[in-house]
Parts: structure tokens; C-alpha cells; sequence
């Protein structure tokens, strides 16, 4: 559905094909891949289907093969087809990942593993098509933002037997690399390991919202599932990024609950273990609530994908009955973070230096982490303020501030 919807898009059908041509050179288990593209409608929608026609030899194994062999071969054919540095990244780290999981799941060594339907030809198919699907959308060189993944329902019958869907496979790969998913919208399997592999390697962020973007081009791959009440349609979206007065627009989730029972050093506490598990920012609002019951509001600034598991934390170390959260849009400066070194009182430090630029790529404000201050305050005997006065005014001078 992936590489359907990249050739919607427009990506090199040729180029693909050139590429999926290398696989029986190096794969000893396929004598041939053609791919077909066609037009179909799913629940009245248009979109690109596409058919791998894999010629594939018979194996005296159960249809097994090596990891060993499979990463191998996937490396020659990186190392021979005309794919750049970063599609073949993408393949190999692809690949690897897949056999990783495997071993992880059965217990045993990378070099002990043998896989059953992750060692195919399609698998192999699949990854490669994509590679050179971005490659020749040139889309590695832009940024590559996924919406949450819709793993479906149910169960699913492979090799090892019957189990509830997402795969175990899916399962591991979105926990290792915190992919964010949904259930449904229907009871069937709608992410397979490979897809969700390749997602892994593919997209740099994931949200909950499009970023701001002008849309130019849209490609739809369908599935092969028909699905009851859901076009089984994979989309794609090209464009090019909105900037705005300053270097970027991003959704943030707002988490907030009401607490009229609670003690300042659970707060305390709850505060604390938000940061800690990746919170934007935490803070405290006095309010009076009915009855003129006096409590506070939790709210907690953090990124979509991270809403489950800090309203988790809320819930666990506050005890509330309920957590608001709505998405905002906010405008944010471009940020970095450099060290510099300073003397202080005949000593050395490192002090490690917020930098905010505009759209224009100019330093507008330079701030010093208030922690190493802290510390180095401690260090040498002097206030802390004495400190950040004396780092801040030799920053000025190093770096250009356009006011």
C-alpha cells in the first residue's frame, strides 16, 4: 500500500522495477519480480493498486532462511543497484530491523535465527520498491511525518499459530521505537511487521495533525482486503513546509485536570515525574471550584504521540477521575543547544547555551542552562545570579544578537 501510494504520487515506476530486478540476482529463493500497477476504486474512492508477481523457488526448509543470509543478500544488493547512501540505509537498516525483532521475539542470536514470512521475497520486495520509490520522489532529503498507525483488530494466523492482532512482530517494533497506534477501525490486520519496519525507518516525527504545509501532490494505495465500512486506502501527502514569521509551526497537546484533594508534595511529586517522562512543560494554577472549594489545575505541555502515557502518569500519582486535552498550534523560534567554555574565579567550566533563531537563521537570544549554573555556583562560592551575569555578558560578546 506504501509503494501503491508513492507511485500515485508520482514516483519512477521504471526506476522501481530496475531496482526489484537486482532481488533474484542475490536472493537464491526468487527467480523473478514483476510489478504491475493498476487503477481501482475501493468504496467508490480511486486509487493505485499495485501486484508483485514473485517467481519464487521451492524450499526443502518449510519455506525457512537464515537472517545471516537474508541481511546478506540485501547488502548486495544495495552494494550493486544504483539506489543513493540514504535509500540503501533505509533497506538495510529495514531489513535488519525486521531480523532483530524476530531473534528478540524467539529468544535466540541474530546469527541463530531463521525466518519464516519476514525472509521472503516480498519482504525484500516490498523494501526495495519503497527505497527507490522515495528515492526518485527525492523525499530522504525532506521531512517525513507519519500520522498514528491503525493496526486494526482481531486475529491473525501465520507460522506460529493464532494470535490477537497487532502481531507480536508490530507489537515490538512500535515499542521500541514508540510508534504511536490506534485500534480498528475494523477487525482485521492493517499494519504488518514490514510496513511498520519500514515507517520505523522512514518517518522522522509522528502527529496526531498534518504539520503546516502546502499540499501539491496526493497519491492513495489500496489494499487488498476489502474492508466492511473502511476504503482500505493508504495516502500520501507532498508538499512543501509553511514557514511563518518564525522558524515553525508545531501541534502540542495540552493535558489539564481539576485536583481538590490533593497535597503540595504529591504535586510536587506528580510535577517532577512528569518532566522526567518527557513533558514540554508542567505547571500549577490555583483555582476554586464548586462549593467554593478551593484545589488546583495540573496542566502538562507535550508532544501528541506522548497524550497516553503522561495521562497515565496523571492519573497514577494523582488520583484524578479525569484528564481534558485538546491540540493547540504553536509558533516556535528554531532552537539549539551549544557548549561553551568560561573561566570563573581562575577555574574552567563548560556551561551548555540555549540559542533561538528566527526564520532568517539569526540568533535572537542567547540564555545558559540554569543547571550548570547552578553547579558551578556551588563550585566557586558565588550567587548563582553572580554567575549567570558573568556567562551571559561574555555569550553577548561571542555570539552576534540581532535585537
Amino acid at each position: 500500500m506504501l509503494l501503491a501510494a508513492l507511485i500515485d504520487a508520482g514516483a519512477n515506476v521504471q526506476a522501481i522495477q530496475n531496482t526489484l530486478h537486482l532481488i533474484p540476482e542475490y536472493y537464491s529463493h526468487c527467480k523473478s519480480i514483476n510489478l504491475k500497477t493498476e487503477v481501482v476504486l475501493t468504496h467508490g474512492f480511486r486509487a493505485c493498486g499495485i501486484d508483485l508477481e514473485i517467481g519464487e523457488e521451492s524450499r526443502e526448509d518449510d519455506h525457512e532462511i537464515s537472517a545471516t543470509q537474508f541481511i546478506n543478500a540485501t547488502q548486495q544488493i544495495t552494494q550493486n543497484s544504483n539506489l543513493s547512501k540514504q535509500a540503501s540505509d533505509f533497506a538495510l537498516s529495514s531489513v535488519k530491523m525486521l531480523v532483530e525483532v524476530e531473534s528478540r521475539l524467539h529468544g535466540t542470536d541474530v546469527h541463530e535465527t531463521h525466518l519464516h514470512e519476514a525472509g521472503s521475497a516480498d519482504t525484500l520486495a516490498d523494501v526495495f520498491g519503497v527505497a527507490a520509490a522515495v528515492d526518485s520522489l527525492n523525499l530522504f532529503d525532506g521531512d517525513i511525518i507519519s500520522t498514528p498507525v491503525a493496526v486494526g483488530g482481531g486475529h491473525v494466523k501465520f507460522s506460529h499459530g493464532t494470535l490477537s492482532i497487532p502481531a507480536p512482530a508490530v507489537m515490538e517494533i512500535v515499542r521500541l521505537h514508540q510508534i504511536p497506534i490506534l485500534g480498528g477501525p475494523e477487525a482485521v490486520e492493517l499494519a504488518t511487521p514490514t510496513g511498520v519496519t519500514m515507517l520505523a525507518n522512514l518517518a522522522h516525527k509522528f502527529s496526531t495533525v498534518y504539520p503546516a504545509m502546502i499540499a501539491e501532490k496526493v497519491g492513495y494505495g489500496s489494499g487488498k482486503i476489502k474492508l466492511d465500512s473502511t476504503p482500505n486506502l493508504l495516502r500520501v501527502v507532498l508538499g512543501t513546509k509553511l514557514e511563518t514569521t518564525s522558524t515553525g509551526t508545531e501541534p502540542v497537546q495540552v493535558l489539564e485536570t481539576n485536583l481538590d484533594d490533593v497535597s503540595g508534595e504529591i504535586l510536587s511529586h506528580a510535577l517532577q515525574k512528569l518532566i522526567e517522562a518527557g513533558a514540554k512543560d508542567v505547571w500549577i494554577t490555583f483555582a476554586l471550584f464548586k462549593k467554593n472549594r478551593p484545589g488546583h489545575i495540573l496542566h502538562v505541555l507535550c508532544d501528541p504521540q506522548d497524550t497516553a502515557k503522561l495521562s497515565r502518569i496523571m492519573f497514577e500519582e494523582t488520583g484524578t477521575l479525569g484528564v481534558r486535552h485538546q491540540v493547540w498550534q504553536r509558533l516556535t523560534l528554531r532552537r539549539e543547544v551549544q557548549t561553551m567554555s568560561f573561566e570563573i574565579s581562575g577555574k574552567k567550566f563548560w556551561v551548555r547555551m540555549k540559542l533561538a533563531h528566527d526564520a532568517g537563521g539569526n540568533i535572537v537570544r542567547v540564555k545558559p542552562e540554569f543547571e550548570d549554573i547552578r553547579m558551578i555556583a556551588k563550585d566557586v562560592g558565588l550567587p548563582a545570579r553572580r554567575v549567570e551575569e558573568i556567562v551571559s555578558a561574555q555569550a553577548s560578546k561571542e555570539y552576534q544578537i540581532v535585537e
